[in-house]
């Protein structure tokens, strides 16, 4: 476990940084704030703008992820891993200047690369797959979610305290973004010591950078496994969906600000973190990957349905809990799932691509979810729960394709 702590800590550092962005930019654009949202903007186009903001990151990632994964087959996952820590630092300290500074245009291009760069958790994935045997891989991938709720608990909390002037006169939007540059830099110094190589050079595939870059396009043609790719885009979209656009909703109907909001925000982690440590293991045992993610999918919609029907904010304690619960299980199940069904060898590819799919879809839901607020800003989530539906409807009727199958 020490051999993979390096690992579990850059999947951290990449989502406290986006957890950051979701808790620090829903109230700044849904309530309106300097020249990066001016108040004579129209709650709708707020929305719109926000949504644009929060795909940016994720979209990044979508054409990263592919290419570091499928980069860390050929090269190591040492190398890249490094690299790109690395070079994080920077994309942080931009966003950070960029939203001191209220410069909307450098913040867009800012989150973009950043995002490229912060592709990495596809090779931290792959590396935790390199030296992990198959019966551990849902315990040791649902470790990746711990880590991925801890960043949305501590996020939230220590960034919405850093945003807020009130607190201290000298706090503000851009503070959670200079200490996430400082935590980077710390981790990258710590990885860069630890971190040994996980993938020997004979089990490296042969490849180019233009290999690396086109490999995105086999989540079409790999007919033995691109309609799980299809299914988890789809329970992904609805999964990040919720993510956004339940804040989106809340600061709205009930007016809280940045600091009330991120406790929510943290809130709902911690039932992904008590599902990870004490439930998870114990489901996997009893069902396959396949149907817990079935299971987890349907409850996942059907709860997030009444997160928009009670009109007290305290309820949202208990309605907030019971969707992130069965959430936790499909979003670990559909990751350990696509991974059990291929070999050592495409490992970085197959976990890159699924990546790519997971904040491909991240970027769509946060376009898809400002768009749809810009009607009813509670509607986003009647969709993402039908849609959660739709990608278990795949999983159902159809069996799962042997891995080797090709077009």
């Amino acid at each position: 476990m020490k051999r993979l702590l390096p690992l579990y800590l850059t999947i951290f550092n990449g989502f406290v940084g986006y957890s950051l962005m979701i808790a620090v930019f829903t109230p700044l654009f849904i309530h309106g704030h300097g020249q990066l949202a001016p108040t004579q903007w129209s709650l709708g186009k707020r929305s719109v703008v926000l949504g644009i903001i929060l795909s940016l990151y994720p979209l990044g990632q979508f054409i990263g992820s592919p290419i570091l994964g499928a980069l860390s087959d050929r090269f190591g996952r040492r190398l890249p891993l490094n690299v790109s820590i690395g070079l994080c630092v920077l994309g942080y300290v931009v966003i950070a200047y960029a939203v001191g500074g209220q410069v909307l245009w450098l913040l867009m291009a800012a989150l973009f690369a950043t995002g490229i760069i912060e592709a990495n958790i596809a090779i931290a994935q792959s590396a935790i797959a390199d030296v992990t045997a198959e019966a551990e891989r849902g315990r040791r991938f649902g470790y990746i979610y711990v880590a991925v709720s801890l960043a949305y608990v501590i996020g939230p909390l220590v960034g919405g305290k850093l945003a807020d002037p009130s607190l201290v006169s000298w706090f503000g939007p851009a503070i959670p973004f200079w200490a996430t540059a400082i935590l980077i830099a710390f981790s990258f110094l710590y990885t860069f010591g630890v971190f040994r190589e996980t993938l020997p050079p004979d089990k490296r595939l042969k490849g180019t950078l233009a290999k690396s870059i086109v490999n995105i396009a086999s989540i079409f043609t790999d007919c033995g496994i691109r309609r799980i790719y299809l299914s988890n885009f789809l329970l992904y979209l609805a999964i990040f969906g919720f993510f956004r656009c339940f804040p989106m909703f809340i600061v709205d109907e009930f007016g809280l600000d940045v600091s009330t909001e991120s406790e929510f925000i943290a809130w709902v982690a911690v039932p992904i973190i008590l599902m990870n440590f004490f439930v998870n293991a114990l489901v996997f045992k009893r069902l396959s990957y396949r149907m817990a993610a079935v299971i987890g999918g349907v409850l996942m919609g059907g709860f997030m349905v009444i997160v928009v029907l009670p009109n007290e904010q305290w309820v949202l304690w208990i309605t907030l809990f019971l969707v992130a619960a069965p959430l936790a299980l499909c979003m670990t199940a559909i990751a350990s799932l696509i991974s059990s069904v291929v070999g050592a060898d495409r490992q970085g590819r197959v976990m890159g691509n699924n990546q790519a799919i997971q904040v491909g879809a991240e970027g769509l839901s946060g376009i898809l979810g400002g768009l749809i607020a810009a009607i009813a800003i509670w509607l986003p989530l009647v969709v993402l729960a039908g849609i959660a539906m739709a990608g278990v409807v795949l999983l159902i009727f159809k069996p799962l394709p042997a891995a080797t199958d090709t077009c």
